[in-house]
């Protein structure tokens, strides 16, 4: 089976400034990854080139086998299939069950499809009380979940995770990696999330990526 992503002599420049020097790379489907590396280590511009909002300066990329398009549009039909989701996300100012639906809308998913896949979304990531509260009022935890819980309902192939656990209590830390493993263990979708706790990317991810200085390190 060819690898779901492929690096080759990939970097990105920012303002003269090499942040990603990737020589050769390979992300199979279906793992759990943990990629961890220091504050500029380079965490945040992999993912945002595996999300496919950038495309690197140098070096091919390549998603199920094909090159990654330069246009806007061949980004956005191949971005479908991938959801990063930011270490603090933005809540849509409604409920917390409309915040996962809107995703669906969007697809036109019919109506009654919609409501049962957003209560297993509110389940996956035990919010399911929370359902019609305003999603503003969540504490970041929760708001945490409800972001892991809205990129869920779509079914991506990709789920991205910037830091999911940071800055979040041990309680929600718990449910967000649960609900990631049911993720990537029942459902099938390759999950890379970025953590500086050496144990929890020891213990959650199947495989783990060490960023230096935007060199990779281990895979």
């Amino acid at each position: 089976m060819a690898p779901l992503y492929e690096l080759d002599s990939v970097r990105q420049i920012y303002f003269d400034r090499v942040v990603l020097d990737i020589p050769a790379m390979q992300i199979a489907e279906g793992v759990l990854y943990a990629l961890t590396g220091a504050n500029g280590a380079g965490k945040s511009t992999l993912l945002r080139l595996l999300a496919l909002l950038e495309t690197p300066a140098e070096g091919t990329l390549r998603f199920k086998g094909e090159i990654i398009p330069t246009s806007r549009q061949g980004l956005l039909t191949l971005g479908r299939q991938v959801v990063l989701v930011e270490q603090y996300p933005v809540m849509f100012s409604s409920t917390v069950a409309k915040n996962i639906e809107f995703g669906l809308k969007i697809r036109k998913i019919p109506k009654k499809i919609r409501q049962e896949t957003v209560e297993r979304a509110l389940e996956t990531v035990n919010l399911s009380q929370y359902r019609h509260h305003p999603a503003q009022a969540l504490s970041g935890g929760e708001s945490q979940r409800l972001a892991l819980a809205r990129a869920f309902a779509i079914q991506p192939d990709v789920l991205l995770c910037d830091e999911p656990t940071a800055n979040v209590d041990e309680h929600n830390q718990h449910i967000i990696l649960q609900a990631l493993k049911e993720m990537n263990r029942v459902h099938g979708i390759t999950i890379i999330f970025t953590t500086h706790i050496h144990d929890q990317a020891m213990a959650l991810g199947q495989r783990h990526m060490r960023l230096d200085r935007g060199r990779l390190l281990a895979a």
